[in-house]
């Protein structure tokens, strides 16, 4: 068995597919990326998107919360996973979309930096979902009381997959 890495966007950005897997997971054959819990600033004409990136929860806030997507996303193919304070999303099918990690997108319009591709708008969608299930929810209200920012959002990068091929 010969197994490599297909980074899917770009070459310098790390493949969220290897990170679960160094971090001691299996991978499998699924699409995967990072999913970064994020503060968006409404603007005057857009959002920015806040620091830190990503925001720090406490275990039982990323408990909840990845629970919560999870139920709602289950009939689609997605999990949300986190592990030492990092989100993952594992994706069975290909998103068809390019992205931008949000440490270069910090204080920004993020409309220049939001994933492009062929799946795009069908990813614009899905974020939107993301956003309405989080608006309400009693972990960012929670949040809000004690003056800390709201996840409002999830901001994914680093597609990646891991392919295992048999050598012949």
């Amino acid at each position: 068995m010969l197994t490599f890495i297909k980074n899917l966007f770009s070459p310098q950005k790390q493949n969220a597919a290897l990170a679960w897997q160094q971090a001691g997971n299996n991978a499998g054959s699924a699409y995967w990326l990072y999913a970064a819990p994020v503060h968006l600033v409404l603007q005057r004409d857009s959002f920015s998107l806040a620091a830190p990136v990503p925001l720090l929860l406490e275990s039982n806030e990323s408990d909840v919360l990845t629970s919560a997507l999870n139920k709602h996303f289950d009939a689609d193919g997605l999990m949300f996973f986190w592990h030492q304070n990092t989100w993952f999303l594992s994706l069975k099918t290909n998103p068809n979309i390019q992205t931008t990690a949000p440490q270069g997108v910090v204080n920004k319009d993020i409309n220049a930096f939001l994933p492009i591709g062929e799946g795009a708008m069908q990813w614009a969608k899905f974020q939107n979902e993301i956003q309405m299930l989080l608006f309400d929810h009693p972990i960012n209200l929670a949040r809000e009381a004690k003056r800390l920012p709201a996840i409002n959002s999830v901001w994914c990068y680093g597609l990646g997959t891991i392919e295992n091929k048999n050598a012949n």
